[in-house]
């Protein structure tokens, strides 16, 4: 899971209802009905799924997440539809790029497009500040390029459209912070499901501005709440319990307490206020120099674990190359991460430049940027490959099929197209408003490396 998409925008409604059962394997479940009572309201949700695929469960969490991820990334279109290959889809969903998992994520996406949903009484209007009765699939539509039998390999593009309930529902700011990099360190689907519905619970749902760090819910009600279909009361609990461990372990959660007998029982979840998940080999860097725990939790807060970790690297090589300590190390390293325009940026001449204006360095970096050709030459033929069928998507969009943007990434892969000179052309072309003409002469190429 790549850092840019650390807290991305999770849509409230499917957070919240849960619409993904916590069940690692559905055991041919083909459809559920739960209804709550919510104050003066009564909501139902009711889901249907074919009989080939089951209901929409365990990995289906993760692929749903990535889509939302995607679809930020793509600029939130109102249409809602995205273009993305197999692999960068597996990839931000936190996958392997390995047969099975090509063939996992086919199913899921079928299993998304196939699955029929009503919800009565519960899904949340934000802008017009009602509830709503709503009926759909996540997925409208899925179109790929595959191999042959339909498969999914590494040259496979997936072209889906997001229900344009979800899409409005995004677009109208009804939406919360996820961080899809720690949802994806947790070991199992169901704590990864559990994870993503405890942190949309929290939320008032009419206000979601307002976030409780302690949350207590019964226990029957809870279970409907996860989509798990058990029907003792002992089955939840110890389904629930390796879960509970590991979000406590991972310091997500304080504590989490049963109270109270039978039906009546009740689940208390205590939740870590504040909290930051940090990669253990970040924190022991920190821990080297004596910076406190509590200290690095509060840097957290305002930098990637990323730009954190940079900035130990450039730290240390500042004081390999003789920068005084005045203070402690642990000090040294805060204040320099705290204070950046305080230290040199670069060397000029092999020389160091010291106390630069802010205007002088802005100027230089301009001057230093590498150019779009610079930056793709740098990359793999896969990330240039997947460089181009983003930018082409955004600057075209729609123009191109999944099969012939197949063939545009392999052409890449082989080298049979530069994708540096495609990108140039395509972007001169639209500065000559002769973006159609463009498009003709690149899918006649195109025809011409299948015919080959």
């Amino acid at each position: 899971m790549t850092l840019e998409h650390r807290n991305f925008a999770d849509e409230l409604n499917l957070a919240r209802l849960n619409l993904i059962s916590a069940l690692d394997i559905a055991d041919g479940l083909r459809e559920w009905s739960v209804t709550t009572s919510q104050g003066e309201r009564v909501v139902n949700v009711k889901c249907q799924a074919l009989p080939e695929y089951g209901v929409p469960h365990g990995v289906d969490n993760d692929v749903n997440t990535a889509i939302l991820a995607l679809y930020g990334e793509q600029g939130q279109p109102m249409d809602g539809k995205l273009t993305v290959s197999a692999s960068r889809l597996l990839k931000l969903a936190g996958f392997r790029r390995t047969g099975p998992y090509y063939e996992m994520l086919r199913i899921s996406l079928e299993r998304l497009r196939t699955t029929s949903y009503r919800i009565s009484g519960g899904w949340r209007d934000h802008p017009k500040r009602r509830w709503s009765n709503v009926g759909f699939s996540i997925l409208n539509k899925v179109e790929y390029s595959s191999s042959i039998g339909g498969q999914f390999d590494e040259r496979t593009i997936i072209t889906l459209t997001l229900a344009e309930e979800i899409v409005n529902s995004i677009l109208g700011g009804y939406t919360k912070p996820l961080d899809l990099e720690f949802m994806h360190s947790l070991s199992r689907p169901r704590t990864r499901i559990l994870y993503r519905v405890l942190d949309a619970t929290r939320i008032n749902p009419e206000r979601p501005d307002e976030i409780v760090d302690i949350l207590d819910v019964n226990i029957v009600e809870w279970a409907d709440q996860c989509k798990m279909a058990c029907t003792r009361l002992q089955d939840v609990r110890r389904a629930l319990a390796g879960p509970h461990e590991e979000l406590i372990r991972k310091g997500y959660l304080r504590d989490v307490a049963y109270s109270g007998r039978g039906k009546d029982q009740r689940v208390t979840y205590h939740f870590t206020r504040q909290f930051v998940a940090l990669p253990p080999a970040l924190m022991a860097r920190f821990r080297k120099y004596g910076v406190a725990d509590g200290v690095l939790h509060l840097l957290a807060r305002e930098m990637s674990p990323v730009s954190l970790t940079a900035a130990v690297d450039e730290f240390e090589r500042r004081v390999a190359a003789g920068m005084q300590i005045k203070k402690t190390h642990a000090a040294a390293l805060v204040h320099f991460i705290k204070n950046p325009d305080q230290y040199i940026v670069r060397q000029v001449m092999g020389e160091p430049v010291e106390g630069t204006p802010k205007v002088a360095r802005k100027a230089s970096a301009e001057l230093e940027r590498p150019s779009t050709q610079e930056l793709l030459r740098a990359m793999s033929a896969e990330d240039r490959s997947e460089y181009l069928i983003k930018q082409l998507n955004l600057l075209y969009r729609n123009k191109l099929r999944p099969h012939e943007l197949d063939t545009l990434k392999q052409g890449v892969l082989v080298g049979k197209l530069d994708a540096a000179s495609v990108m140039e052309e395509a972007i001169a072309a639209l500065g000559r408003i002769e973006g159609d003409r463009f498009m003709t002469e690149l899918k006649g190429v195109l025809d011409a490396m299948v015919l080959e």
